[in-house]
């Protein structure tokens, strides 16, 4: 039996990438761990690897233009980080924690993303380029509670 997808993640490039979610089993894309401890905003130790799809490769796939210098990562929520495509290139869509499914799938994570900056939910990635002096903040929706919360 097929089942329907609830919704998707949208890789933008040249020729945009959509990935159902839930992943079916026949997806077709590379599926890699990734380690890393770190904190995250519920202050539970997160310690186990992420498994899922490699953002690299998914980037690869979605035809990312040459001079992109950073990936903006979006949650259903809206929840928005802005990344060194470096950075973004180690990372994993993940559908999986250790042995686990994620709880709020996929999540965006990987070496050297603070548990803070990981992405719930994803619904999008988009390279984007930025100028020298721009700062990728201005591309973010960190949708932090009010201190008062």
């Amino acid at each position: 039996m097929t089942t329907t997808p609830a919704a998707y993640v949208t890789i933008a490039g040249e020729s945009s990438v959509r990935i159902p979610v839930p992943l079916p089993a026949d997806h077709g894309y590379e599926t890699t761990t990734v380690e890393g401890a770190f904190q995250c905003s519920s202050g539970e130790l997160v310690a186990e690897g992420w498994t899922g799809l490699a953002v690299g490769a998914l980037l690869f796939a979605a035809d990312t233009p040459d001079d992109t210098t950073h990936v903006q990562v979006e949650g259903a929520d809206g929840f928005t980080v802005c990344v060194p495509v470096g950075t973004a290139l180690d990372g994993v869509l993940a559908f999986g924690e250790g042995a686990r499914a994620v709880e709020s799938r996929p999540r965006f994570a990987g070496p050297g993303i603070s548990g803070t900056r990981t992405v719930k939910g994803v619904r999008r990635i988009c390279p984007i380029t930025l100028d020298p002096g721009e700062h990728p903040e201005a591309w973010e929706d960190l949708k932090l509670p009010a201190a008062d919360e």
